[in-house]
């Protein structure tokens, strides 16, 4: 269109476009509801025609993050709407690749117009520079804003100060934002002395429910509602393997001493904490079968869909009706569930895995969308190997204490006693306990050097897509159980023996992106 075209702007398709990142400062932004409100308003006021609405929470800080918005893009590129009503520019887009090609599109004509309720554009050249320069502007601001947020969290951190859930038996200060023991603080270190002792996570979760122990989230503009959090199993299992306790504090890229800080009061000491690692990893290593049980593939793996029971189906043999042989079946024993029949035949089950492999199909597009969503993960697992890490030091610290108890008092020993030989024997396994552990260590310390190491490359992915569906069909029962614990964290089994899955990272991010590369749209 050129720019001495007249156009009648109540002929025009508009599409309008509401946008809120979930990252957006307080108040400054005004809600979804009201931006909606107010380009309605100006659409009555001028007569525009407004033929389609969408709204987006998503940031427009980096291009091509937002489904809905590049969606709109295609559909007036195919002339399926002319023009867009929009609050204010920089709801369209923070960043200037999504800015000049928008920029691009009216130069083009292929957009006609903008309209904005709080900003008057004209499709013309100076107009076109007014917006490129609140593009820009826009984008300042952002990346201003990401700086400042960047610098105050660095710099909270080494004051010892840090976000997310205040760690157990501790709050953080309203005053300075530091941590200091709470109500809880003595219960929860007796929890660390009888891990220390030997007792189960099971045991001393039950022994902490039983004391009352729970925290409650904060009023804030996010959270409308105080909720009580009680601890699981699982948040108690990574509580011990978390140096904190002891002073050390872990973010992604930082680790801080906070006993070097401020007066922090640890809960325990190194030793104790080493201890623990060790009594970890000897459950781990002592827990042996008292006799070679049948191998059943997929046990406490499979659950079902009709009761929700958070108990896995057990996992045995049975005849069916008229057969001569057994066959593998998961059955239901929850007494109030409402299944048809109880037990699933495993068969059904891995018709469902095979079939489920076989029909992915990875693409350049999907990968893409697997990378960045895997990528704003890596935060997140860069703490957890971490923690790993201090877990493991922690063990390796309590192991050497022992080997070099032991060959020192080696020396004292009479080398025709048997307790020379039994010492002698414990001194060799201690040693490949440790070469075995630091070697462990020494990887995780190269992944957290290089973080993409925890992201699987594309060929990777690519192998295992097509090898999956083989492997699952062809494989031995072990090797069938051992795929699908990579893949899944668990199978659910509905009334019609139709099965649903939940992945495991890194893959659920893939068949996301594989799911929405194949035609399923984000909705917001």
């Amino acid at each position: 269109m050129r720019e001495d075209e007249q156009v009648d702007i109540r002929s025009l398709r508009y599409v309008l476009y509401a946008r809120k990142s979930t990252t957006d400062e307080g108040e400054q932004v005004r809600s979804l509801g009201d931006q909606i409100r107010d380009c309605e308003k100006l659409a009555d006021n001028a007569g525009l025609k407004v033929v389609a609405k969408f709204k987006e929470s998503k940031s427009a800080k980096r291009a091509n993050q937002r489904p809905i918005f590049s969606q709109i893009l295609r559909d007036i590129a195919a002339k399926k709407y002319d023009a867009i009503l929009c609050w204010h520019p920089d709801r369209l887009c923070r960043n200037m690749l999504e800015g000049g090609q928008l920029i691009n599109m009216l130069d083009e004509g292929s957009l006609k117009d903008l309209r904005f309720p709080t900003y008057h554009f004209t499709n013309d050249a100076s107009g076109k520079l007014t917006l490129g320069i609140m593009f820009s502007i826009s984008k300042h601001f952002t990346d201003d804003l990401s700086r400042k947020v960047s610098r105050g969290i660095e710099g909270n951190f080494n004051e010892g100060k840090s976000s997310g859930a205040p760690k157990w038996g501790y709050d953080r200060s309203d005053e300075d934002g530091l941590y200091r023991r709470n109500e809880f603080f003595e219960l929860v270190q007796e929890a660390w002395h009888r891990r220390a002792r030997g007792e189960t996570n099971v045991e001393i979760l039950q022994f902490l429910l039983d004391n009352g122990y729970h925290r409650k989230t904060k009023l804030n503009k996010k959270n409308k509602k105080v909720r009580v959090i009680k601890p699981t199993e699982k948040t108690l299992g990574l509580m011990f393997k978390d140096p904190f306790y002891y002073g050390i504090l872990i973010q992604a890229d930082q680790t801080v001493d906070l006993r070097d800080i401020y007066d922090f009061e640890p809960m325990i000491d190194q030793e104790l904490f080493n201890a623990v690692q060790s009594v970890g990893y000897a459950r781990k290593r002592d827990i042996q079968p008292k006799k070679r049980a049948e191998f059943k593939p997929l046990t406490h793996l499979v659950y079902c869909g009709v009761c929700n029971n958070t108990k896995w189906m057990l996992a045995g043999k049975n005849k069916p009706g008229g057969s001569k042989h057994h066959v593998l079946t998961y059955r239901c024993d929850n007494p109030d569930c409402d299944r048809d029949v109880k037990s699933v035949r495993a068969k059904f089950i891995f018709d469902a895995l095979y079939g489920k492999l076989e029909g992915l199909n990875l693409t350049d597009k999907a990968y893409e969308r697997y990378s960045k969503r895997i990528g704003s993960q890596t935060d997140e697992r860069v703490i957890a190997i971490k923690q790993d890490i201090a877990s493991k030091r922690g063990y390796l610290a309590h192991k050497i204490k022992e080997l070099d108890g032991l060959s020192f008092g080696l020396g004292n020993i009479d080398r025709k006693s048997p307790a020379y030989a039994i010492n002698e024997r414990r001194i060799t396994e201690l040693s490949i306990e440790r070469n075995d552990l630091e070697d462990k260590i020494s990887k995780l310390e190269e992944k957290i050097a290089n973080p993409n190491k925890i992201k699987l490359t594309k060929e990777q992915f690519l192998n295992l897509l097509k090898t999956a569906p083989d492997k699952m069909r062809a494989g031995s029962a072990i090797e069938k159980d051992r795929l699908a614990r990579i893949l899944f964290l668990n199978l659910r089994v509905d009334n019609k023996n139709a099965l649903s899955f939940i992945w495991r990272e890194p893959f659920a991010s893939l068949v996301k992106a594989i799911e929405i590369s194949s035609g399923a749209r984000e909705r917001t």
